[in-house]
């Protein structure tokens, strides 16, 4: 019997030692600044069609549940799409659940885009997002993007 000479665990030790796991970062202190910050980038996202790095900022659940494939498609297919700079979101309001999840309300504005009719007109529209602190950041539903899901 050959025995296994221990050096690929001593190199997986020394690899542990020298770059240790780093923990998520923690939440902000005020949460819901960042929070409500944190949204209109995901708008601003879903307006110039940056749909890989808004599935990335959904949450772990909501990427489990849609795959990022299927997300792009359909959110390309969306005949609306949130309005640019200042009619893209007006804040209602933002109410803090705790340091990892606060709730944002206010009105998206809305414009057509593609060749695609929309179903339903595209006009601001009063929405509510649960963002919620997971890998040191705010991530926000990606069901809550789709108009039919």
């Amino acid at each position: 019997m050959r025995r296994r000479a221990p050096g690929g665990a001593l190199v997986a030790l020394t690899l542990l030692l020298a770059f240790p796991a780093r923990a998520a970062d923690p939440p902000p202190a005020e949460p819901t600044p960042t929070a409500v910050r944190a949204l209109e980038g995901i708008l601003g996202l879903w307006h110039g069609g940056a749909f890989e790095a808004l599935y990335e900022a959904g949450t772990a659940e909501t990427r489990r549940l849609l795959g990022a494939a299927e997300f792009r498609l359909r959110m390309s297919a969306e005949a609306c799409r949130p309005a640019c700079c200042f009619a893209a979101f007006r804040l209602a309001e933002a109410v803090a659940l705790g340091r990892e999840r606060v709730l944002v309300r206010g009105t998206v504005g809305f414009e057509p885009h593609g060749p695609a009719r929309p179903r339903r007109r595209c006009a601001p529209e009063d929405r509510a997002y649960l963002l919620e602190w997971q890998e040191g950041r705010w991530r926000v539903p990606l069901t809550d993007l789709l108009s039919t899901f």
